[in-house]
Order: structure tokens, then C-alpha cells, then sequence
């Protein structure tokens, strides 16, 4: 866990995931496309999954992020 340091500035979601010893849906997986072939490159990128899907399944993981980091905060208090 990253719970003693800072994450490393990097892009590739599936090394975050894994040093956060974190899980991430496959779809959300999928959107590592996003982070810089997307913005450099020309191309169709379509999405993996709808676009509501995914925004709900973005919404979710930052709620369950929360969630996590605010009970570090009341274990450490």
C-alpha cells in the first residue's frame, strides 16, 4: 500500500491499481487508452462501454476511494 508514501507520477493505471493493492473493473481498465495515446495520437478511441456506464462506474470507485481514506484517517486519529 501507498499508505506511508506518494504515488509515483505515472499514467498506467494498471501499475496504480497495483501498488495501491487496489482492484479496478476491467472496463475502467480499459480506459488507460485515455491516458496519453488519446492525447497525442490520431485515431478513433471508442469508448469501451457507454458513456453513462462508465461515468457511473467512475463515480462509484471515487465513493469507495473515499470511503477507504476516511477510515485511515479515523484508524490513524
Amino acid at each position: 500500500m501507498l499508505a506511508d508514501r506518494r504515488p509515483p507520477r505515472v499514467h498506467d493505471l494498471e501499475d496504480l491499481v497495483a501498488l495501491a493493492g487496489q482492484q479496478l473493473d476491467p472496463l475502467l481498465l480499459e480506459l488507460q487508452v485515455f491516458a496519453v495515446e488519446a492525447r497525442y495520437e490520431e485515431g478513433p478511441f471508442p469508448l469501451p462501454a457507454p458513456r453513462p456506464e462508465l461515468l457511473a462506474l467512475v463515480e462509484a470507485e471515487q465513493e469507495r476511494c473515499e470511503r477507504i481514506v476516511a477510515a485511515q484517517g479515523e484508524s490513524a486519529a
